[in-house]
């Protein structure tokens, strides 16, 4: 059997090693010029040569080809990268996701996403103060942070009415919102940006907003990703948001698996790096003869700001049971009698049980002794 895995991430370079450990004949397919590195890990390497050039694997392993795979023919098992084709008999879809840009901004010099090696590069080679991180999301403020700890200053302009709003609830995101400001971070929260204004060498000067206007040279832009799933849906397979596929992480045609950020699996593209991490290892049972079914693991982020650890596990919609102490919070939220979610903040303490015990039956009285501090 020969497979052709397509996208180098955490995903696709997963299912590669542990086939060619197992004596699978594999190809991976990246379309950087690099190794493989770790995409979570870009923020704290930004403006530092080094740092960033350590993030990059020492060696390459055989099987990888630093070439873009530009179309898929599953009729004759064959991907096309330019003129040059590769046959396969299983294919793995990994090509993650995009940055979402707004239209606005571009053509905007001095304006900017961070997503790949390149990007990163990039922003080093170009950074001016001030900065504005466009989004209050988990990378959004970890990029923030650590820009702001090379001696940037920095700003975060976030439309929603908190940041984290999809980890965090009110009293939470108001606790690291406080914290953050503390290590000199300005965090402007329910803005949106309606206009930039360029300088007369056509660079950024500004964002205006409504009532203000934000000075800033560098703009990096933190609103999200998108699906990559154009190779998917060129080559005719069933696509939504995602790449859709079944409970074997199949796509419409049996032949061909999608993995990681571009897949959708019961409508859902969570897009973070234990979900990458659980396909893969599905795909790699199936892959090797087993009819193993995808289980959703653990949907838990973790933001670590210096001094301040903030979780967020599974749901945190409706009503929770929580308290706070200090800079202390911890809610969790039950639904017929089941954890579905929890915040913690300032200690990670409960980590353990809410781990063990996420979407199953809890006591009211062990809610109330995790909330005893």
């Amino acid at each position: 059997m020969h497979v052709v895995i397509i996208g180098n991430g955490v995903a696709g370079a997963t299912v590669a090693s542990k086939l060619a450990a197992k004596g699978v004949s594999v190809q991976l397919f990246s379309e950087e010029p690099v190794g493989f590195y770790s995409r979570i890990l870009l923020p704290q390497a930004l403006c530092d040569k080094d740092a960033l050039q350590d993030l990059i694997a020492k060696t390459d392993p055989p099987y990888l080809l630093k070439r873009a795979a530009t179309a898929i023919d599953p009729q004759n098992k064959l991907v096309y990268s330019g003129s040059a084709s590769f046959p396969y008999d299983k294919l793995v879809i990994a090509t993650g996701s995009r940055s979402r840009m707004l239209d606005i901004f571009s053509c905007t010099d001095g304006a900017c996403t961070l997503r790949t090696f390149s990007d990163a590069q990039s922003i080093g080679e170009t950074i001016e103060n001030p900065v504005v991180v466009l989004g209050g999301g988990l990378l959004g403020l970890e990029t923030a942070l650590w820009v702001k700890r090379k001696g940037y200053e920095v700003t975060v302009l976030e439309v929603a009415d908190r940041i984290l709003v999809r980890q965090l609830d009110t009293q939470a995101a108001s606790i690291l919102k406080s914290h953050l400001e503390g290590q000199g971070l300005v965090i402007k929260e329910g803005v949106k940006t309606q206009a930039q204004k360029l300088d007369l060498g056509g660079h950024l000067r500004a964002l205006v907003t409504e009532g203000e206007e934000v000075p800033c040279r560098t703009l990096l832009l933190s609103l999200g990703v998108l699906p990559e799933i154009t190779l998917a849906k060129n080559a005719g397979l069933k696509t939504n948001r995602g790449i859709v596929v079944d409970q074997y992480l199949r796509t419409s045609d049996s032949d061909i698996l999608a993995i990681g950020d571009c897949s959708e699996y019961e409508g859902r593209v969570p897009g973070i790096v234990p979900v990458a991490l659980a396909m893969a290892e599905t795909a790699v049972a199936n892959l090797l003869g087993e009819q193993k079914p995808y289980q959703t693991p653990v949907l838990f982020t973790r933001f670590k700001g210096d001094g301040l650890d903030v979780v967020s596990v599974g749901d945190i919609e409706g009503i929770a049971q929580a308290k706070q102490n200090g800079n202390r919070y911890e809610a969790y939220f039950v639904q017929e009698g089941k954890l579905v979610g929890a915040i913690l903040v300032g200690s990670t303490t409960h980590l353990g049980f809410v781990r063990s015990h996420y979407q199953k039956e809890v006591t009211q009285s062990e809610i109330q002794d995790l909330l005893a501090f």
